[in-house]
């Protein structure tokens, strides 16, 4: 049967479908769709045939151009991850479609993934941490069930949507653990601490509404009783970033930085994995670089030179432009003064 005349609108559909009926996690579901969503908008744009024929390796060449050149949402251009994904959303399409005998070959098996740039994002630091924490009232209903949100996300590190699902019925306050559902449908318990504890208690006994109705059985609610979303929690930690000062604040920051000082605070890294929900560790390793990084910087408290107490060394504070000060080893260089200006040219030392 010839399926080129079939529309790129329809076999998106067909796809979601299998995706959703596969288990695929909501996220991921959503995710294929907006890149494929993304394509189809502009074949139409360009006044370009939407049929499954008239797409091959070049023309998702081309979109790709296209989208390198869009503005990302951190910067003038996407970042290599999300341009990653969208390469990797767009081959899985492809090989769906070969296997589905929708196409005769996969037309995008030559096509490479791109390299991703690996930059290290710095965890929130103590003091990000109780800006954030500061501006929930703990005494109102919502700063209680706000503070217990950010509370249990960094502390336990699950994700936005685990956090969303999280039954009632699955928190065990007493024992400081949680039963999520995590990507592929797979079960796992998370412990969290005593601080995460009492923040939860406050909320579950004191703030929690009632739930709207006894079909409700999530453990986090709106104000309303009903279930919050993904989004709406989403939007909770938005509105904290605004008024916390923590612009760079978003809800897998939380997870990041649980995963960070996990490994710093001595935590195992197989335990990290299995805590996180991840299947290899390719992804918690990818964390242990970053605490080695941030580990790399506090090693200065362990400067072997500044341990020797070299006679003349004494420390001190200098400032800088912006009212930064930095501690140093200073020598009697200070007490004559300022360094020397550099010669300029024409002069001789």
């Amino acid at each position: 049967m010839d399926r080129s005349h079939t529309e790129l609108s329809v076999l998106k559909h067909h796809y979601q479908v299998h995706n959703r009926t596969e288990g695929k996690s909501p996220c991921t579901v959503e995710w294929y769709d907006e890149v494929l969503g993304l394509l189809l908008r502009w074949l139409k744009e360009e006044g370009r045939p939407t049929n499954l024929g008239a797409i091959d390796e070049m023309v998702i060449r081309e979109f790709l151009l296209y989208l390198k050149g869009r503005p990302g949402t951190k910067g003038p251009t996407l970042a290599s991850s999300t341009m990653y994904n969208r390469v990797n959303a767009l081959k899985s399409f492809f090989s769906w479609l070969h296997r589905q005998e929708y196409t005769k070959d996969n037309l995008l098996s030559k096509l490479k993934l791109p390299k991703v740039t690996k930059q290290i994002i710095q965890p929130l630091t103590p003091e990000e941490v109780a800006a954030i924490f500061g501006v929930m009232p703990t005494n109102t209903s919502w700063g209680a069930r706000d503070g217990a949100i950010v509370s249990l996300m960094l502390d336990s590190g699950v994700r936005l949507s685990e956090l969303a699902n999280l039954k009632e019925a699955d928190v065990h306050l007493e024992d400081q653990w949680v039963k999520v559902l995590g990507k592929g449908s797979k079960e796992r318990m998370v412990a969290f601490g005593v601080a995460a504890q009492k923040t939860l208690l406050h909320y579950f006994f004191d703030f929690r509404a009632e739930p709207a109705h006894q079909g409700v059985d999530t453990f986090f609610l709106a104000l309303d009783g009903y279930p919050m979303s993904p989004d709406s929690v989403r939007s909770v930690v938005k509105r904290l970033a605004k008024a916390s000062g923590v612009t760079r604040l978003h809800p897998h920051l939380l997870r990041h930085t649980y995963a960070t000082l996990f490994l710093l605070n001595g935590g195992d890294v197989f335990l990290l994995k299995q805590n996180l929900g991840h299947t290899t560790l390719t992804m918690v390793e990818n964390y242990l670089h970053i605490a080695s990084q941030t580990a790399a910087v506090r090693s200065q408290g362990f400067s072997p030179l500044d341990r020797m107490g070299l006679k003349g060394a004494r420390r001190f504070h200098r400032g800088f432009p912006g009212g930064t000060q930095v501690a140093s080893a200073a020598g009697s260089q200070l007490k004559r003064g300022p360094l020397p200006k550099k010669p300029t040219a024409g002069h001789s030392r």
